[in-house]
Formats: structure tokens, sequence, C-alpha cells
């Protein structure tokens, strides 16, 4: 017990002293902070939109209005002169999207012709193309029905009437774990945490002798359980405060979060001490985690659908812990969690932890089998 005490004050103190393990605290604080921040507006407001109206009737001024209306949208006040100088400002990224309203509109709306306006949306950008091509169609569709019970009404159909016949379906969005569209909801929880895991991983690499055979193990132990405290402290301040901070406050109970992060972290330490174990200790360890660590949010499956990435790298980030603690944020985060609906992404977490623990013992087995013929073969070399 007195050798994981040492370990456990002498990381602790490593972590205080050593510049570049403060250098890592601090740029995870800073990173998290400042790529939470990106997403500190929540959602996409007021993107400009030009509305170039050839027809100049009352209906093009009622689209024009209910556009600008629009809480995403905004109408510029001086749209171009044209659609190629239009284009133009779409390239150079003035603009979101344009409308375009031609001319003899309300007369084809009228006479029950086929109307049609033309969007341009820049898609360079696929969140910015996505928000404003989906809020121009809502009030495209949301027109298009007001016009054609104004025909049925005067054509004799009762007005309670008319509205069903001429939208006969209507949509209504809800959008499930991420309320309100916002995106601090949908990107800030993964990328604070992606960070935690990227420290662990990094702090687990300035550990002594971690993955080197001998007698130490209890020192080595001590030591990564310092980690885990330091880590899981952070870890609970972003829970606690920072995720508050942006409106995203978790549902679920403090202890359940507690428990799933302490899981997370530790199953994180036995990943680099497996790898460092399977190396001997050598650099090439240290390297393959940080490489898995840096691919973690990438082929997690939170910004990118999980079947759409390729079998191979799925199978990889099945066994990165990044992947089913993402599961445990998506599932915890916005709606009171249990460990029953937790069952799934934590005993993936707990099946990571017993193959990584047997990968270490059976590496360190090797080692210490091998390390009485090396003796043997250095001393006959030396006789």
């Amino acid at each position: 017990m007195g050798e994981v005490l040492d370990g456990l004050r002498g990381q602790l103190r490593r972590l205080g002293r050593e510049r570049r393990n403060r250098l890592m605290v601090a740029l995870f604080a800073g990173a998290t902070l400042l790529s939470t921040a990106t997403y500190s507006h929540r959602t996409l407001r007021e993107l400009p939109v030009a509305i170039l109206d050839a027809d100049g009737t009352s209906l093009s001024r009622m689209l024009s209005q209910w556009i600008d209306a629009t809480p995403e949208l905004a109408a510029v006040a001086t749209p171009p002169a044209s659609l190629d100088e239009a284009q133009r400002a779409l390239v150079r990224g003035d603009l979101a999207a344009v409308v375009v309203l031609p001319g003899g509109l309300a007369t084809d709306v009228k006479r029950g012709r086929q109307a049609e306006v033309l969007v341009v949306v820049d898609m360079s950008n696929v969140l910015v193309g996505k928000t404003a091509l989906r809020s121009v169609q809502r009030v495209l569709a949301t027109a298009g029905a007001g016009v054609q019970r104004a025909v049925l009404a005067r054509l004799g159909t009762p007005w309670d009437r008319a509205l069903p016949r001429a939208m006969p379906i209507t949509m209504v969005e809800s959008l499930s774990e991420n309320p309100a569209s916002s995106f601090a909801v949908y990107m800030a929880p993964p990328l604070a945490f992606f960070f935690l895991h990227l420290l662990t991983l990094f702090l687990a690499g300035s550990v002594p002798r971690i993955g080197r055979p001998g007698p130490h193990w209890r020192e080595v132990a001590g030591a990564m359980a310092a980690i885990l405290a330091v880590a899981f402290l952070l870890g609970m301040s972003l829970f606690e405060l920072l995720l508050p901070a942006l409106g995203v406050p978790p549902a679920s109970s403090t202890s359940l979060l507690a428990a799933t992060l302490i899981l997370f972290l530790a199953v994180d330490l036995l990943l680099a001490s497996a790898l460092a174990a399977a190396s001997g200790g050598a650099l090439i360890g240290f390297q393959v985690t940080v490489l898995l660590g840096m691919l973690s949010l990438m082929i997690s499956g939170l910004t990118w659908p999980w079947e759409a990435i390729p079998a191979p790298l799925r199978a990889l980030a099945s066994v990165i812990p990044y992947t089913p603690f993402g599961r445990i944020l998506r599932l915890a985060l916005h709606e009171p969690a249990t460990w029953g609906t937790l069952l799934r992404p934590v005993g993936w977490l707990a099946a990571q932890g017993a193959a990584f623990a047997a990968l270490i013992t059976s590496a360190t087995v090797v080692a210490r089998l091998r390390a009485p013929a090396r003796t043997a073969t250095e001393t006959g070399g030396v006789a």
C-alpha cells in the first residue's frame, strides 16, 4: 500500500512541477473553452439572404417579408442588381442564399399554373446551406397552402374545409436529443470530453516505467490513480460548470454521471497501460496511444453516421473507450437515464477494460519469462 501512495504522491508532484504536464492541462482547458465557445450561439440565426423580386406584386412582397421574418434568415437591405452579381456574392461568402421571385409569379398562381421560385444556396458549408434551404422551403410551402386555400374559398369551398384540402399533410419537427436544433447541445459535450480523453491518455504517458516489467507495478498503479483523480475532477467540472453555462445542464443524476465518468477514465488508463505493456514501455506504445486518441472523435460515430464509417474503422473505434462513452453522453445528458438505459455502452466499456487488463497481464507474464533468457544470453556473451 505504501508503494501505491508513493506513486500517487509522486505523480501529483510531477503534474504540478513538470512544465509539460502543466502545459497539457492548460491546453486541455484552452481547447475545451475555445471549441465550446464556437457553439455558444446555439443555433444559426440571421443568415444573409438576397431576394431578387422581378414580380413586384403584393404576393412577391409578402413572400419577401415572410422570408425576412424567418428567425434563421435576414434579407439584405440592398440586394444585388442581377443573378450573376448575386452568385458572385455567394462565392465570396457574403450571402447564404439567393431567392429569385420571377416576373409573372402572381399571374401564374392566379391562373392555376405551376409557379416556380429559384433558390440558390451556398452549400460550401453544409450546415449553413441546409438551414437556409429548409427555411425558404418552409416559407414557400406555407405561402402556397395559403394561396390555394384562398382559391378554394373563392370557388365555394367553406373556409374551414379549404385549409385541409390545400395542405392535407403538415410536418411537425421533433428534433430528438437535439432540442431547438442547438449545436451547443449537439457538439459541445462530445468536444469537451474528447479533449479530456486526450488529456488522460497524454498524462498516462508521463508515468515513469509504465509498461515495463518489474516489482514497481504498485507505484505505477498509484501514479495512474493520481491521473484518474485529476481527470475525474476536470470531467465533473465539465458536467457541473461548463455544460450548464452553455445551457446544456445534464438531465441525469450526478451519481450516475460520476460513476460512468470514472469507468470511462479508468478504461482510458487501462488502454494506455495495455499499449505500453505490449510495447515493453517503448515510445511506439505512446505514439499508438496518441494516434488512437486523435482518431477517436472522427470514427466514434458522434459527428458522422456510424453505418457510413468503413467497417475497418468501426472495428478500430470499437476498442477505443471514447466511442461507448459518447453513447453514454447522448443517452444521459438530455433525458434522465438509468443503469438499464446505459446497460449496453456501460457493458461495452467494461468489456474493453477486461480486455485491456488481460493484455497487460499477458504482456507482463511474457516479459518476465523473457527476462531470465535475456539475462542468460547477455551473461553468456560476456563470458
